[in-house]
């Protein structure tokens, strides 16, 4: 058995983890079954963000004419699009693995454990004091597993040639930024949705907006699922609750993820799943056997890269610093890059009206921003959400272009002094789309003082 001070199951951004401590002299082990660096840049965020630079550049031709000018695409190199993209993805083991200092040894198999503190790698043992599982998690499979069906880790690469029209099954964020890409980019699509709404997790406000605007440009069937369905070896036909009949040459699924813990042998352990089914933490994400920690899309609530990252830093200063403090997400912020882009940090208006707080809520258009209006679009909003008493930032949801962008500066008003009223005090460049973000503060502001003189 070898031993080492700390073993890491999983090298997606956790390698960074591995790295971090290897550089101090430290000994490490980094157990990785697949490419180093996770699905984030292998088969997620990073190529599917890629991909969507061509769809945006599509969009804005497309939608030429709002800005009376007559465009038109003479040709669009679809292949040529995806094979870039694989070729991005294709380096990026390579990239990780030039980083390990010499006291990191990596492993190439599955890491399951033996007992609370060993872990068996491709038949030889393992043993530290300190474990991370840091093991991801994977799209979670459609039905008919016997036919030739996507989910979004077949896209990167994407083998063969590209599709002349694709279905994609789910009205989540991966369902609507593919969608999004293949539609601009000429690719006959269509989403089927079991119910009737696309982005279940937004406040429900932007999501009515969203499913306004998306639906103008995507074939969407809602309240649509598929009973029956074949494959001829070129194309899939589908059968339909509704009683239609559809085909398709490419069929995705994107309704959902679970959690890359059913081989890693936890069952040969102490530790304890919650009731999500997921590994139980405390609040120095640790797990109920001491010294082995669960980070990452492994153990969080919250199935992001960026808040991965923030668990890795977190356990990082623990075991290098001895940091003694609870982990604190503060508020958890996310964005949507489709079509119209979303932006979102804090609770929802369902969320708030839960948690019993006296607030107030107000959604403003961006039409005061001249910058937003050289857009010529008219859906874009800001809905804040407000503490009542306390002038605090609850939540700020966006829908409209640079969303991802703007957010930001709700973020760190929320992180550093969360009163709405300062954003009215920092002078905004105008006519940036920042500006905004000023029209809802006021609105709100207004909305507590009214509330205050009843």
């Amino acid at each position: 058995m070898k031993t080492y001070d700390l073993i890491v199951i999983g090298g997606g951004r956790a390698s960074n983890l591995a790295v971090a401590v290897a550089a101090t002299g430290k000994s490490v082990a980094l157990i990785e079954r697949d490419k180093l660096g996770g699905s984030c840049p292998n088969r997620g965020c990073v190529p599917s963000k890629l991909l969507i630079g061509f769809a945006e550049v599509a969009r804005k031709v497309q939608e030429a004419s709002g800005h009376f000018i007559n465009a038109e695409i003479k040709s669009m190199d679809v292949e040529r699009m995806i094979r870039d993209t694989n070729e991005w993805s294709s380096h990026v083991d390579a990239r990780y693995q030039s980083r390990h200092p010499e006291t990191l040894d990596l492993y190439r198999g599955y890491g399951a454990f033996v007992s609370d503190h060993v872990v068996e790698v491709n038949g030889e043992q393992l043993t530290a004091a300190d474990i991370v599982i840091a093991t991801g998690s994977r799209p979670r499979p459609g039905p008919f597993r016997d036919l030739p069906i996507w989910t979004s880790d077949d896209l990167f690469p994407l083998n063969g040639e590209v599709p002349k029209s694709i279905t994609i099954v789910g009205g989540g964020f991966i369902a609507v930024e593919l969608a999004n890409f293949f539609d601009a980019v000429g690719v006959k699509t269509t989403v089927m949705v079991i119910d009737d709404r696309l982005l279940p997790a937004e406040d429900d406000d932007i999501a009515v907006i969203f499913k306004q605007q998306f639906t103008q440009n995507v074939d969407t069937r809602f309240n649509t699922a598929i009973e029956s369905a074949s494959h001829d070896g070129k194309q899939f036909t589908l059968q339909l609750n509704t009683g239609e009949t559809h085909q398709t040459e490419a069929l995705l699924y994107a309704i959902g993820r679970q959690l890359n813990i059913d081989t890693i042998g936890l069952e040969n352990t102490g530790i304890t799943l919650d009731e999500r089914g997921a590994m139980a933490r405390d609040d120095y994400l640790q797990t109920s056997v001491a010294g082995v920690y669960a980070i990452g899309d492994a153990a969080t609530r919250y199935q992001l890269q960026h808040i991965a990252s923030f668990e890795t830093k977190f356990v990082q200063r623990r075991i290098l610093e001895g940091n003694t403090a609870r982990i604190d997400y503060g508020a958890i912020s996310h964005a949507v890059f489709s079509n119209p882009e979303v932006a979102a940090t804090g609770m929802t208006e369902t969320e708030a009206k839960a948690s019993g707080r006296r607030y107030v809520a107000v959604i403003e258009d961006w039409a005061l921003s001249a910058r937003a209006m050289s857009t010529r679009l008219s859906y874009p909003r800001t809905k804040l959400i407000v503490d009542a008493s306390t002038f605090e930032v609850l939540g700020c949801h966006l829908i409209g272009p640079e969303s991802s962008t703007m957010i930001h500066e709700i973020m760190m008003l929320m992180h550093l002094d969360n009163d709405i009223r300062k954003i009215t005090q920092l002078i905004h460049i105008h006519p940036a789309l920042p500006e905004a973000l000023v029209v809802a503060a006021r609105a709100a502001i207004a909305a507590i003082e009214h509330i205050k003189q009843e």
